[in-house]
């Protein structure tokens, strides 16, 4: 009867450092991604390579936006010491095609196996491009 509720402990004790924290702006450790919008280029630098450093990263769906003509597909990136909100370039066709719109309900989706490459782009900027995502949890 003791194992079967250690056990079970040991399991809900799992579930619950699983979960992800809905706002992690306000708990926050990193002081780059702090004191920036997470659209600046000093955030996406210091977040992906907090991410490139982490063995383990988990990505959600956010949200998609469109800026001065251009899409981009924005994901919280949870690793096991930080938290960030990672953008994307995407195309129209790309976004249509893995149907990830929040009128389609997958917000806050996980995007199991989501690849993309850094790309340079004008004026010493370096962007990220989605490349794929192997699955959605909804």
């Amino acid at each position: 009867m003791l194992s079967r509720i250690t056990i079970l402990g040991m399991i809900v004790l799992c579930f619950l450092c699983s979960c992800q924290e809905e706002n992690c702006q306000s708990t926050q450790r990193n002081h780059i991604l702090a004191a920036n919008s997470y659209n600046s280029k000093e955030y996406q630098a210091e977040l992906y390579r907090l991410i490139k450093e982490s063995p383990e990263v988990d990505y959600y769906y956010e949200m998609r936006e469109e800026i001065f003509g251009q899409h981009y597909l924005v994901v919280a990136a949870y690793g096991n010491a930080f938290c960030g909100k990672l953008c994307m370039v995407i195309s129209e066709e790309d976004a249509n095609h893995i149907e990830i719109d929040k009128t389609k309900g997958y917000q806050g989706a996980q995007l199991i196996g989501l690849k993309y490459n850094k790309q340079k782009a004008d004026y010493g900027w370096s962007a990220l491009v989605y490349d794929s995502v192997e699955y959605i949890v909804n």
